[in-house]
């Protein structure tokens, strides 16, 4: 009998974002698989997140490495990652579990795992692209480049658009595509009706309720949703904006809602367990950020049936109803204003939900696992004979 491939996953936390949710959404699928050892390693201490609970009480596959939580923002993380106890750290966790195959999530790791990787010889290699390529410059964008070209790191793509942008940004040629993917069943038996929705949220009946999901970072531009919600407001004074999510600018953010005089509309609701319920309440979601991946939140959304205003960042592959919109990229206040308030907007729907069902993707990338492992033994065993 075979034994198990054992597969390593490398993250910086377990915080509330969606990197984090196509990782235990993996947990979830590979647990107790009979072909894959799926581990979890996460640089970070554990936290009050909801994945974080989750991981304690199903009791997954999980090693915490508990080193502290820095404040600082993915994007700047680079002067984190040249840390050598960062890169010691890693190389120390690689080595005692040696796996066959690591599996890195948020490129920007690379910078602290590479070494350790590289050093104990692990031979396949795998980094999920959880966000634009572009977001990377300089130093780290060299060093991500240099894994996909030089050291046999295979990125795995979430949409066919970051595949062109992946090869213009770092030169790859080899790659995988596999889409995040979501428990649409889940989702839809947690569907309740609008009415009961905005009973959860304390919300009116006759109110026009617009959300926005994610961190409160500067990438997500949740200063452009409110300046635009205010302009909805002159419009609409019944509007409300519901913001469910936590971050460094939650005061920035509150103080640009007093300023421009909806302070009492703009609900910030911090995390919370569960958004379908959010979402069932909606009017419409509004996906602000300058760069997505992939789009979780829309996608979940309109899995709920709710209509959607997205932005150039979201990649069109996002597009699953008809009533969804996506905005050019140097869209204003006033541009998104007008696609908020405008309800009968009609589009042509470029992907199916179906197609981000979650356990296909979890199927998907297990061939994936396979058929690069096999591959491996197979040179392997030709070279040693």
């Amino acid at each position: 009998m075979r034994r198990k491939i054992k597969v390593m996953h490398m993250i910086w936390s377990m915080g509330d974002g969606g990197a984090q949710q196509v990782v235990i959404n993996y947990l979830r699928d590979f647990n107790n698989d009979p072909d894959i050892e799926f581990k979890l390693y996460v640089y970070t201490k554990p936290t009050d997140s909801k994945y974080d609970m989750e991981i304690k009480k199903e009791k997954y596959n999980v090693v915490y490495l508990n080193n502290p939580i820095t404040k600082v923002q993915i994007p700047y993380i680079k002067r984190f990652f040249q840390r050598p106890v960062s890169k010691k750290t890693w190389d120390k966790a690689i080595k005692g579990y040696n796996p066959d195959v690591v599996h890195v999530h948020i490129s920007a790791l690379l910078g602290a795992t590479m070494p350790g990787i590289i050093k104990n010889k692990i031979p396949v290699r795998f980094d999920t692209l959880h966000s634009s390529p572009y977001r990377y410059t300089g130093k780290i964008k060299k060093i991500i480049s240099d894994a996909f070209r030089c050291q046999n790191v295979i990125p795995i793509c979430v949409t066919e658009a970051q595949v062109e942008e992946a090869k213009e940004w770092y030169g790859i040629t080899k790659y995988e595509v596999v889409r995040n993917g979501i428990d649409i069943e889940q989702i839809r038996k947690k569907c309740c009706s609008k009415r009961e929705g905005r009973e959860a949220f304390g919300i009116e009946d006759n109110s026009f309720v617009i959300i926005g999901v994610g961190r409160l970072n500067p990438i997500k531009k949740f200063t452009l949703l409110i300046e635009s919600f205010a302009k909805v407001h002159q419009i609409k004074s019944n509007s409300i904006l519901l913001i469910a999510g936590d971050g460094g600018e939650k005061e920035k953010l509150t103080h640009l809602a007093r300023k421009l005089g909806v302070e009492k509309s703009v609900r910030f609701l911090g995390n919370i367990a569960d958004v379908t319920k959010l979402y069932c309440a909606a009017d419409v979601l509004a996906v602000t950020s300058d760069t997505e991946s992939s789009s979780l939140v829309a996608i979940e959304a309109q899995a709920c049936g709710t209509r959607c205003v997205l932005s150039a960042g979201v990649p069109k592959e996002s597009i699953l109803l008809q009533q969804t919109q996506r905005l050019g990229r140097n869209a204003t206040s006033e541009t998104w204003c007008k696609a908020l308030l405008n309800d009968s907007y009609e589009n042509t729907a470029v992907a199916s939900i179906e197609d981000y069902e979650v356990h296909n993707m979890s199927k998907k990338m297990k061939e994936i696992y396979l058929k690069y492992y096999s591959a491996y033994e197979e040179k392997r065993d030709v070279d040693t004979k």
